[in-house]
């Protein structure tokens, strides 16, 4: 990594510094900083509130489709590396649970249905990296997951009501899980998964529109967090995969976002209100965390090559 871009790095505010040391540089960084810092306070403030927090869910107020709300703000602070205990959200955590059957599915309101994978997977792959990647009801929610593929080896919402989906798997569901699924060392490996990885890679290449996903100039913009199907959070997933790094289409992919960088830095392409006081959601600027995100991936791909 460029020492002019990582000291630049660390010139930003102290949930940057933590992940960069954490995730970059692999030492012990020190939470309390980060607790104190004002744009993560009103990041729990929030997820702690009965209006766009995690208790807010019970009540259908909270969709997945929407930034600063419980999905998306508890997945930026799982990004940054941030457990639920250092945050003190461990009751909130335990809500999400109740809204699980015993079969291990999650039917949340307004609209998840005990099949909508790509929905519930969100808010459990951010659990699974906030200290809960062990816990026995993630484990049987995942078991599922693996017993309800379709005929190709990824997944998709649509139930057939025969319980063997004929169908092709979706992207985003594709997506979402393996987000999850590659926190799982096993799962890593697991060729099983190569199929539901494939479809990612094909759909770069193919620029097909399946089942309502293109690749076009949404997708190939870099956006934080990736709520709708974009190109950073497809690399960020898939970089988990070693069988995925070599690949001549994750490496166009990742070819095209470094074309992006500007002396190794990288702009936010989108703007979003809700999360204004971050870099990653203002478009003047170059991005210190939009280019952690990319240093991660490359990170990542650089161990596993």
């Amino acid at each position: 990594m460029d020492k002019k871009v990582l000291d630049w790095l660390l010139e930003g505010p102290a949930w940057l510094r933590y992940a960069v040391e954490l995730q970059l540089l692999e030492s012990r960084p020190d939470v309390a900083t980060v607790l104190r810092d004002g744009s993560i306070q009103k990041i729990l403030e929030r997820l702690k509130g009965s209006i766009a927090g995690i208790p807010a869910i019970k009540s259908g107020k909270v969709h997945y489709t929407e930034t600063g709300k419980a999905y998306w703000d508890l997945f930026v602070l799982a990004d940054i590396g941030l457990s639920i205990r250092d945050l003190g959200l461990d009751r909130e955590a335990e809500e999400i649970f109740r809204f699980q059957s015993r079969d291990g599915s999650f039917t949340i309101p307004p609209n998840v249905q005990d099949n909508y994978f790509c929905m519930s997977a969100i808010l459990l792959s951010s659990l699974a990296k906030m200290g809960y990647h062990d816990d026995p009801r993630l484990a049987r929610y995942i078991h599922l997951v693996m017993n309800s593929r379709c005929y190709d080896g990824g997944w998709h919402c649509y139930d057939d009501g025969y319980g063997r989906l004929e169908i092709g798997s979706c992207p985003m569901d594709n997506l979402n899980i393996l987000m999850l699924l590659g926190q799982y060392e096993p799962y890593r490996q697991d060729r099983v998964l190569k199929n539901a990885i494939d479809l990612l890679l094909e759909h770069w290449e193919s620029r097909a529109n399946l089942h309502g996903f293109g690749v076009g100039r949404r997708f190939m913009s870099l956006q934080y967090p990736a709520v709708k199907y974009g190109i950073l959070r497809v690399l960020d997933v898939l970089s988990l995969f070693p069988y995925t790094v070599n690949s001549p289409a994750f490496q166009s992919m990742l070819g095209y976002v470094h074309n992006k960088a500007v002396d190794g830095r990288y702009f936010a392409e989108t703007n979003d209100p809700m999360y204004a006081e971050f870099d990653f959601a203002q478009e003047a600027e170059p991005s210190r965390w939009l280019t952690f995100l990319v240093n991660r991936i490359d990170r990542r791909v650089e161990g596993l090559s």
